[in-house]
């Protein structure tokens, strides 16, 4: 089953790589879907993030929503 998680690239450069939201015991948050992922970000702030897609998240606030992908 396909899951999906939160990113963001530090200080908004590309080249530094990727900085994932991770749950309490240091883990990436994952998602059932993207949707669901856009969903608890709003929860997180609900005054501050205005977004309806995943591509206005990454245009307006430079957060990414991506699938997840094992490494192997």
């Amino acid at each position: 089953m396909s899951k999906y998680r939160i990113y963001r690239h530090p200080q908004d450069i590309s080249l530094n790589g990727k900085e994932f939201i991770c749950d309490d015991k240091g883990d990436i948050r994952l998602f059932a879907t993207e949707g669901l992922a856009l969903v608890w970000l709003k929860k997180q702030s609900p005054n501050s993030l205005k977004a309806d897609t995943s591509e206005e998240l990454f245009n307006n606030y430079g957060l990414g929503i991506e699938l997840h992908c094992q490494k192997q």
